[in-house]
This record gives C-alpha cells, structure tokens and sequence, in this order.
C-alpha cells in the first residue's frame, strides 16, 4: 500500500489527542488570543506568538501536506518541535532543552515536508517509513539537487532526521536509522549538491554604485520628498476636515452606544411594507444617516454581514424586543434626513445640484485649483489632478468620479474647471510620483542600513524609534535578535554616523507608533478599533524597485547604473562580512556584530566562512591593493625625477632601477610627456612595473620568490606563493627595501637596545644575542644616515 492509496479522510493521531493545544510550555503567549489545536489538519496560524515584522501573517503559520498519512506525520513532527517539554513527549522517552525550535522552524518543517510528501506520493514510496532504504532518502536529495544549493539541502537532511528523533510520538512509526550516520546535514549536502556552497556575495560592481545612489537619496533627495509628503498630508486634512473621523469605528461605537442607552431613543421601524421590507423591520439605512450625519449608509449593513455589523444590529434589535420603536413612511424617513448636511454627500446626488456646487466652489477665488507640476504616468503637466479636486470641492475623500466618469457631464465640468486656471490659483503637486518617492527613500534607508551594520532582515524590520544609542563609547542601533531566540533579546550593533542620518530619515518617514520600516500607508479608518497596521515590508521588491528606478532616472539624478544581478537582503550581511574580514582583527569585529560572539566555540568557523571573499571581493581585494602601493610609490617617484637615492637596503638597487624604467618612459613617450601631471597616470604606470610591491611598516618587499629569505622556513612544496612576513630578514633579504618613512622604527629600536643593554645584570647569552640584534639594526641605521646625506 502507498501513500497515493491512503484513505482521504483526516487521520487521527495514536499518541496525541486532536484537542491539545499546540503551543505550550514556557513560550510567551499573547493574551486572549486563540490557540490552535492538534485536531486543525489544514494549518495552524501563529497568532498567538509575536510575529516578527519581517513576516507577513500569511507566512506566520504552519501549513500541512494535503496526502492525509503525510498530514498527519507533519503535525505530529511540529507538535513535538513546538512542545519540546510536554508531558506526551516525556511520556514517549523524548527529552528536549526548552523551547528548542520556534515557528519560523516549525514553518520551514511544514514546507519541507510538503516537497518530501509529494515526491513520495510521486514515486509510489512504501507507506512505512520503515520500509525505505538510505539510498531511497538520497534519491530525494538527489531529485531536490537539481534545483537547490547546499544550505537548503542541509534543512532537507535535518528535517528527515526529525521523522527519526520523533519516531516515538509518530503514528505507525518513524524512521529506524539515520540514513547518513556519523556525518553532519552540512557535509551531506556538500557532497550531494550540485552548485556553489553557502549564500553569494553583491558584487563589486553592483555594491558601489547602488551604496552610492542610496546615500544619494538619503542625503540629497529625503528631505524634499518628506516635506511634500507633510505638505499634501495637510491639504488632504484641510480639505476632508474632521468628517473623516466619523467613519472611525471606534467613534462610532461609541455613539451607538451613548444613543443606545438614552431612554429617549427609537429605532426607525417601517410603518408598513415597503419595497421587499416588511412592516416592523428596522430602517437600517435610515439610522446609519442618522449616526454619521449623512456620511455613511452602512454602518449597520455592509457588503459582507461582518462580526462588527452583527455586534451593532444585535445593541440595536435589543431596543426593538423592548418594544422602543418608531413606526415611520419611507417619506417621512427621507424627511428626517434634511437636518442631515448635504454638502458631504456627493454620492447619488442630482447633476444639477452636483453642477451647482462645482460652479459655487470654482466661483471663490480664494478656492486653489490643484494642478500637476511635472508629467508623469498619471497624467500631463499642467493637468488638474481631479481626484484631489473632487475631494477639495465636497469635502470628502469618498470617490465619486465627479469629473472623471467619461460622461458628457464630467467632461463639461472639466471644462469648466480648465477655464478657472490661472497663474494665481494654481496649487502644483506632484500626485502620483510623490508615492514612488517615499518608497525609493524606505529602499534607500533600508539598503544602506543593512549593508553597512551586516543586521539581518529580521533585525533590520525590528529596529523602532529612538533606537540610535551609544554602546561602549560608540554610536550603535538597537534591535531584537529574533533567529534562533524565542526570548527575542535586545541587541546593539555599532554604526557609523551616515547609518545614523540613514535611521533618522526612516524614522520621519514611518507613521508607524513603535517600528521605522513599515508600510508606506497607515491603517484605513474603516478598520476595526486597535487595528495598527503592519509594522516591516517586503524587502526584496523594494530592492528591485530601488534599482529598476534608478537606472530609468540616470538623466535625471546623474547616478552611475546598476549592472543587471540578484541582490537579496542575505547578500548585503555576506557582503558586508567580507569587506571587514580583510581589516586587522577584523574576524573578531565580525563576530562581535554578526552576533557570533555569543558561542565563540562555533563562531571563529562561522565568521571565518561569512567573511571568506569570493572569486569577484578577492580580485577587487587585489586591485584595491596594487593601486594602494603604487600610490605610496607617486612620492619616491617625484623624489628620483630630481636625482635622489630613495631607498636603502639589499633591494634598493631592483627599487631605484624600476623607478628610473618608469621616468625614462614617461620621459620618452610623447603621449604621457603631454600627461605627466597626471598623477593617475603615474600610478597606472608604477601599478604595472611594481606589481608584487608589499608596503611595510618596518620595510617593503619586492617580493620575488627565488630571492626571498623567508621561503627557507617552509616545507619545499609550499615555496614561492607569497610572503612570509612573520619570517621577514629586512636586513638581509634581497626583495627588502627601506624608505625615510621605516627609519623612525629602526632608529627607535637601535636606542632601546642600546639602553637594555647599559644594564649591568644581563646574563652573558641575553647580551651576546642583544649584540648581535644590535649589529644588525645599526647595519641598517647607517645606510640611513647615507639617504639623508
């Protein structure tokens, strides 16, 4: 039997009851929010944890394969990752560290299994999994080989080793043996995959031109764009007015409930049957005019009976069973509603009153017509913008399509409208690109402040208001660490002052009360009270966003374009990592801000591999560091042109002959003749000549592997690759080379063994091998005495 065949009913579980909870335990709950039980086959959303604001809700919930057996065998893995200490588990022999996986773990599993489950229902696999064989397993990773990297080939291997570490809580059992024992998920996948290892890095010609135009928003254009935001959010406010508040459902709770409780209130009822609505049936339509004053007809019925309309019916019947009604015509309801303002209701109106009311507003000169300034996608310059007029002339921001429908009509009062333009009552806006601005500046801040703090997405999205602090003496932003830590600690990641100014502008930018990332709109008012939006966004789109938009706007900004490539928010932490790695000590600061620190035991491999360069970092690396040592060389070039010795020690002779082939080349091309101010020019031509030039503290190398002393303390099959600088002979080497620049060393040590050695109570070995390191230097200290001379 296969699992192709398997009853299409819901399974039950042997060991777990379908009314249990499925979180538990020490886990942070929040209040009066329902909990899913075992028993939901189809998913179990995470509405009762604190979601991450990086994750939409959509994403915060475990969903299950649809093949019933696999159903069932996915819950019952979840259930134990998310209950680690229940008293099932114990029961069954399984020990677990509290709260060991979380629900971003519990999410993978369930996708995981989904690919697992349909490929096994595919290739018509045993329905025990004690039946399938080690290669069986492999072939999967095989299959899934084709289409996924090592990393999520690993997640593969760990999830079908919990179908083994939960057997005992499996209905029907689980897996007997580790298909792959005594190797990890990482080297299983390794050997399986197909592709490159370990998440990629931005390359350089990607990173630096699009660092570069998101400073430039940040710096030049946020300020602009924010203001007009401010600026069209105080016209919107001053032409709605506060009528707009009385569609907040808070609100108006309120004053069902205040009219509900006045003894003096009726419900309108129909006096008589009328249209479909019998005698006695409440005038719903009728009493939401009444409420709002005319604003809203739905504030008891709506297209959807929702939970909200049923609540406020449900106050509104209670009076109706009490017997306090008013039995009225449809006439006399329509009467009640002249003490109603008219002006708001644009809606259903005659186009004679409509027509009356545009001429009115028109006919104020004081009344500024809005107008947009540059031609966009939505429409010409010098074109009026009709749907914000529509809203200033009824003061509502209900869209009626007073001027916008196509009809004869509309068209008419565009007309109108077109003949009241003049200079003086013009209000330039920029309608629609204005929203495409404000989401360049999030993308900007965003990319900016993860490519230079190396936070992850997660972190990013996590970061709130007045998050900029100082951490031991140093500027740093706080967040919550939310991988692998269900306890979400706070954290600090140093900055520097533009990713401050960064945090800043996202921060102006965000409406939201708590999170700087956020989306770009506010809560609607029609929302139900508490509602306050969701804090984080998508990342990626506005990644993609950011870059399409600013190669379509080079002309405009003159910003340098962004080459064509995958840029995800993963890759600006790997990117980031590998820059620092090639400072000093610069593994140790990564562990410190990847947050690696923490497990030290496994953070040297971790940090070493984040900040390992690929292939297009190294050759960059490469090129960063020949033009670094050719520009050191521009100096003592200037100094040979005028016949000066500028280097002593066994290579000067190589040193000084190289500078002397670059002069005679400048020197005898007519083309750099007409250049030699260039110093890029120098530099290009030293860059070539001196290519294996190492700049030191103590001396340079002209590194060159036949000649070089430092090779004799290595094995004879790892000679002649590169410097030993730990086994560096300055003074007797013939690649080394020493310049005015080293001679303050040299001299400094030649004094401090000169003074060690004036103490009398030195062992005779001590002061013979001071001696001899003191011969040494003033070899070299005196050959300085002849530079300067």
């Amino acid at each position: 039997m296969t699992s192709a065949t398997a009853a299409q009913a819901v399974l039950v579980s042997q060991n777990i009851p379908d009314d249990t909870p499925v979180f538990g335990g020490h886990r942070n709950l929040i209040a009066d929010v329902e909990i899913p039980l075992f028993g939901q086959s189809r998913l179990w959303p995470g509405d009762c944890l604190r979601r991450p604001a990086n994750r939409a809700k959509s994403a915060w919930q475990a969903s299950f394969p649809t093949d019933p057996l696999w159903n069932l065998r996915t819950r019952e893995v979840v259930f134990g990752m998310l209950n680690c200490t229940h008293k099932i588990l114990r029961d069954a022999g399984l020990f677990f560290q509290a709260e060991t996986w979380g629900m971003s773990s519990a999410k993978e599993t369930c996708d995981k299994m989904r690919l697992i489950a349909k490929w096994a229902v595919k290739q018509q696999m045993p329905q025990d999994l004690a039946d399938w064989a080690a290669d069986d397993w492999q072939d999967y990773l095989d299959h899934h080989a084709l289409t996924s990297g090592t990393s999520t080939l690993a997640n593969d291997v760990r999830t079908i080793r919990f179908l083994r570490t939960f057997a005992p809580i499996l209905s029907g059992g689980g897996l007997l043996d580790d298909p792959w024992p005594g190797r990890t998920a990482a080297d299983v996948a390794q050997r399986t995959s197909t592709g490159e290892l370990s998440t990629p890095a931005i390359p350089p010609a990607i990173w630096w031109p699009l660092l570069r135009a998101a400073w430039f928003y940040i710096d030049q254009r946020a300020p602009q764009i924010l203001e007009r935001r401010n600026q069209r959010a105080a016209a919107t406010e001053a032409s709605t007015g506060p009528r707009r508040q009385a569609y907040r459902t808070q609100d108006l709770d309120a004053k069902i409930a205040a009219w509900v409780q006045d003894p003096a209130s009726l419900v309108p009822v129909h006096a008589r049957d009328f249209r479909g609505y019998r005698a006695g049936s409440v005038m719903w339509s009728t009493l939401s005019l009444w409420m709002t004053d005319g604003v809203s007809s739905h504030v008891f019925v709506g297209g959807r009976n929702s939970e909200l309309h049923q609540m406020r019916q449900g106050m509104v019947q209670r009076l109706v069973d009490a017997g306090r009604v008013r039995p009225i015509t449809a006439r006399e309801g329509r009467a009640a509603l002249g003490d109603i303002p008219q002006h708001v209701r644009a809606r259903n109106r005659r186009p004679k009153e409509l027509d009356a009311q545009v001429r009115a507003w028109l006919a104020d000169p004081a009344n500024r017509i809005p107008v947009r300034r540059e031609t966009s996608a939505h429409g010409p310059a010098g074109e009026p913008v009709w749907l914000t007029l529509e809203s200033r002339v009824f003061g509502t921001v209900v869209r009626t399509n007073v001027f916008t429908s196509g009809t004869s009509l509309t068209r008419r009062r565009q007309q109108w409208v077109r003949d009241a333009i003049t200079e003086g009552r013009t209000d330039y806006i920029e309608d629609g690109d204005l929203d495409h601005d404000l989401r360049m500046v999030r993308a900007a801040c965003y990319i900016f402040t993860a490519a230079l703090t190396l936070m992850r997405d997660s972190e990013l999205q996590e970061i709130e208001r007045d998050a900029v602090v100082e951490f031991f003496g140093s500027p740093a932003v706080a967040s919550r660490k939310v991988k692998h830590d269900e306890s979400r600690p706070r954290r600090k990641w140093w900055i520097i002052e533009p990713v401050a100014q960064a945090i800043a502008v996202a921060e102006r930018l965000s409406w939201h009360d708590s999170h700087i990332f956020a989306t770009l709109a506010p809560p609607s008012g029609f929302l139900p009270a508490g509602t306050r939006g969701r804090a984080g966004f998508d990342a990626f789109r506005d990644i993609d966003f950011f870059i399409e938009t600013v190669n379509r706007t080079l002309d405009g900004t003159g910003l340098e374009e962004i080459p064509q490539g995958l840029v995800r928010p993963h890759m600006f932490r790997k990117t980031m990592a590998i820059i620092t790695a090639q400072q000093p000590d610069g593994e140790i600061a990564l562990g410190i801000q990847l947050k690696h620190a923490a497990r030290r035991a496994l953070a040297n491999r971790v940090t070493a591999a984040y900040g390992k360069a690929d292939a297009n970092w190294a050759k960059e690396f490469d090129n960063q560091l020949e033009l670094a040592a050719a520009r050191k060389l521009v100096e003592l070039l200037k100094a040979r042109q005028q016949g000066e010795a500028v280097a002593v020690g066994p290579g000067a002779v190589r040193l000084h002959a190289g500078l002397d082939k670059v002069i005679a080349t400048m020197n005898t091309d007519p083309v750099l003749q007409a250049q030699v101010a260039d110093e890029r020019m120098q530099v290009s031509l030293l860059r070539d000549e001196f290519a294996e030039l190492h700049f030191g503290t103590i001396n340079h190398c002209l590194w060159q592997a036949s000649t070089a002393e430092c090779q004799n303390q290595l094995p004879a099959e790892q000679r002649g690759r590169q410097p030993l600088l730990g086994a560096c002979q300055p003074g007797k080497c013939r690649n080394s080379v020493l310049t005015r620049k080293n001679a303050p060393y040299w001299i400094a040590e030649e004094g401090d063994l000169q003074d060690t050695l004036r103490r009398e109570r030195l062992s005779p070995p001590r002061r013979e091998s001071l001696e001899i390191r003191l011969a040494d230097v003033q070899s070299v200290t005196t050959q300085f005495a002849t530079l300067e001379a």
